[in-house]
């Protein structure tokens, strides 16, 4: 199961948050939590999946704006085949993110 805890303290930015290039990670999810630890500033951010082979990506979701000082919580349909993609996320106009992946 994957486990990782992530800050992001630059805007704007992508982040391959689980590839199969860290073998220890699969892509297994039971839950992403992502805070918008900023008091004065919403985020635009994106999470999707980025095809190994292909030039495709499949978004969880795209462009959500994230209010200052609040958090979005995902529970279902996450798991995918880390052979095949990597879970990326983009943030434009906060500086102070974090998504703790379980």
């Amino acid at each position: 199961m994957a486990k990782k805890y992530v800050n992001i303290t630059s805007a704007p930015t992508t982040t391959t948050l689980l590839s199969n290039a860290d073998k220890q990670q699969t892509g297994k999810i039971k839950s992403i939590n992502i805070s918008n630890n900023r008091g004065n500033t919403h985020a635009t951010i994106s999470l999707y999946l980025d095809s190994n082979s292909t030039s495709d990506d499949y978004y969880f979701f795209k462009n959500v704006f994230l209010p200052p000082g609040t958090s979005l919580f995902l529970n279902e349909g996450l798991s995918f085949d880390i052979n095949n993609y990597a879970l990326k996320f983009t943030n434009a106009d906060s500086n102070d993110i974090s998504i703790i992946i379980k």
